[in-house]
């Protein structure tokens, strides 16, 4: 006989009932081996009314020795872990996570709001294709991956996945307090421009027909923000959506600038401009952006000309970092300097490990980057980096 511990959610309110303010935690990025899952543990002390999850809920990668060797793994996958290719590679692996006591607390602790990016099935993955798998079977390897996230996350039963594809984008309504869109980047964007990675002066990332959801899910996007009456607007997704130009970074060229990455919406730049647009236009307009992905907090202001401050500013984003993924961090960059005078519109950029923290209210959207000083031993505390607020009818970041 076993028995699970108790958990507790709460439900959302009904669309249009007050609502003062609303409690939850932006997270993502959870590599098995890169570290323990700490930040779990302090989302679960937060008292959150739900945590949006925006992807890389697990690793699909194999244990690799020659990884080890190169720099210890604070806790290597266990012998007998392949990469995932079939739907019991997969359940497994989601099965090793959940043994996590930190991350079973956050699910105990409160709902959660997932959505899925890459590693969920294989590693910047697009549309129909995959670098490492073959075109006839990716299909196959994306149902079984899909299937498995479907039974071990907390989602609608509409999103029953239908072989290879599911409904993934969707609407939450929180009372008359925001609207969050849940999109789905993964299933209908074009192939990665220029060969994927970071890239500088790539054309074919300007191609107007290039899209980062597909048609179908554009026009839902503009219909739901004509439609919304609530004082805030949150686009809930995986990848970056600001302009960020990489130049200074290790792994760019010297003296290389407007370096992009093309698995970002910067490599689909004319559908990066049909959503501000969209955004543009939306008769209550304080659109609030939650990203992942990059591994590095990250703070920015959505303006008409990214590197002109002096244009309107359209919105904010708010990127969270990661709960292990790329291991032990610093809070300070050595390149600190160049990134922030490249991108002027970026008011913030740490590479430590945490999660991104949001309250919100009718007249205010506070969010505090928490960190931890190290994940590379369990138990580490968080504490908050920078807060940031955004006042409602005036885009834009302050310090709080």
């Amino acid at each position: 006989e076993a028995q699970s511990a108790t958990g507790r959610a709460r439900t959302l309110p009904p669309a249009g009932a007050p609502v003062s303010i609303l409690r939850f935690a932006s997270a993502g990025c959870q590599q098995w081996e890169a570290g323990y899952f700490g930040a779990w543990r302090a989302i679960a002390e937060d008292d959150l009314d739900f945590v949006f999850h925006y992807g890389d809920y697990i690793y699909e990668g194999a244990r690799s020795l020659l990884d080890q060797a190169k720099r210890p793994w604070p806790r290597p996958l266990p012998e007998g872990f392949p990469a995932c290719v079939n739907l019991v590679d997969y359940r497994r692996r989601y099965a090793l996570y959940k043994t996590d006591p930190d991350l079973q607390a956050a699910h105990a602790a409160c709902a959660f709001l997932p959505t899925f990016d890459d590693h969920e099935i294989a590693d910047n993955w697009a549309d129909d294709t995959e670098r490492d798998t073959p075109p006839e079977a990716f299909l196959f390897r994306r149902a079984a991956a899909l299937q498995a996230w479907y039974e071990h996350m907390p989602v609608r039963r509409a999103m029953l996945p239908r072989g290879p594809d599911i409904l993934a984008h969707r609407w939450f309504s929180i009372g008359d307090l925001a609207t969050i869109a849940v999109l789905d980047t993964r299933q209908h964007r074009s192939k990665q421009a220029c060969g994927d990675g970071g890239k500088a002066n790539c054309a074919e990332a300007d191609d107007p027909r290039r899209t980062m959801m597909g048609a179908g899910q554009e026009a839902w996007l503009a219909r739901g923000l004509r439609d919304c009456a609530t004082p805030w607007q949150a686009l809930a997704q995986q990848v970056t959506f600001s302009r960020f130009d990489w130049q200074s970074f290790p792994w760019t060229k010297a003296g290389e600038t407007d370096v992009h990455n093309m698995d970002s919406w910067d490599g689909a730049k004319a559908a990066q401009k049909r959503v501000l647009a969209m955004l543009r236009a939306a008769p209550r307009a304080n659109p609030v952006v939650l990203s992942g992905d990059i591994h590095m907090g990250a703070a920015l202001e959505m303006r008409e000309d990214w590197k002109n401050l002096s244009t309107p500013c359209v919105g904010v984003e708010f990127a969270a970092t990661s709960i292990s993924s790329g291991g032990d961090g610093v809070e300070k960059l050595a390149n600190e300097a160049v990134v922030l005078a490249a991108n002027p519109h970026m008011k913030l950029v740490s590479n430590s490990r945490g999660y991104t923290r949001h309250a919100v209210t009718p007249k205010q959207w506070r969010a505090d980057y928490r960190v931890l000083g190290t994940i590379s031993v369990a138990g580490a505390p968080a504490t908050t980096l920078k807060s940031f607020v955004v006042e409602a009818g005036r885009p834009g970041l302050a310090d709080a």
